[in-house]
């Protein structure tokens, strides 16, 4: 039980965090000047690839814990 809540928590933690973490990214995006060109802006990419990896990595935690649970109710249910 202790190890399906730490996947839980962790996995939990990973998707808003990760999820805060790209938002951030949009939302203070990174300019640079081009000469005539007018200033091109793009996300800040030193929070949007440590976020995306976050996200994955929470949803990854949230799947074990499901997979965890699933098989633990299945022994369960057969003893």
């Amino acid at each position: 039980m202790n190890r399906l809540r730490s996947l839980l928590g962790f996995g939990a933690f990973g998707i808003i965090g990760g999820g805060l973490s790209i938002w951030y990214g949009f939302r203070h995006q990174m300019c640079t000047a081009a000469g005539d060109v007018q200033n091109q802006c793009g996300p800040n990419f030193l929070f949007l690839i440590p976020g995306i990896i976050l996200v994955l990595i929470g949803i990854g935690l949230l799947l074990m814990a499901y997979r965890h649970d699933s098989s633990s109710r299945s022994s369960n249910a057969d003893g």
